[in-house]
């Protein structure tokens, strides 16, 4: 049996970047959850948050912004957010380290009252604005963090890329 490959050395591979892009994304805050300060959010607290961006702190230190919030959005559960690291500050890439290693996983919000009651001792805020988003290790409400941060570590890329080496030589074989 003879194969005949004859276009193989020109055999061509690209690949579109790399995906380590700082991609991540969490609930900020969950509904119905006293947090540590004794506070809690109901589902309607925030309003107008489609369309809306916010900056990524590292422990709410404002001269720690490490990204931006550009999808938010409210659900029955919580706020649910995404966003991008920005990887050419040097906190950021630390803070990714830390997020993929699993050291840190937990999201605070930065935030103003507008509307709330106190009732036996729990202040349910009915009305807020959110000013920031945080990565921080310890969240204030129970159940708000990352639940995903995009990477590579699969190795899926550096696989096919020896493929298509491995697939360029055979068909130079061939000629």
């Amino acid at each position: 049996m003879v194969l005949q490959l004859e276009h193989a050395a020109a055999l061509e591979v690209r690949f579109a970047g790399q995906i380590e892009d700082g991609a991540l994304e969490g609930v900020a805050v969950r509904f119905g959850v006293i947090d540590t300060y004794g506070s809690t959010f109901t589902p309607t607290a925030f309003k107008g948050l489609a369309g809306r961006s916010v900056p990524m702190l590292w422990a709410h230190d404002s001269r720690e912004v490490i990204g931006s919030w550009t999808s938010l959005r409210s659900t029955s559960e919580g706020v649910m957010v995404a966003g991008k690291l920005n990887l050419e500050v040097q906190r950021s890439r630390e803070v990714r380290a830390m997020l993929i290693a699993g050291d840190v996983k937990g999201l605070s919000i930065g935030f103003n009252t507008i509307k709330a009651e106190l009732k036996s001792g729990i202040r349910t805020i009915t009305a807020a604005e959110l000013v920031e988003i945080s990565l921080t290790a310890f969240p204030s409400v129970p159940g708000s963090g990352v639940t995903g941060v995009r990477t590579t570590n699969d190795d899926r890329y550096g696989a096919a890329i020896r493929l298509a080496i491995a697939a360029k030589a055979a068909a130079r074989a061939f000629q």
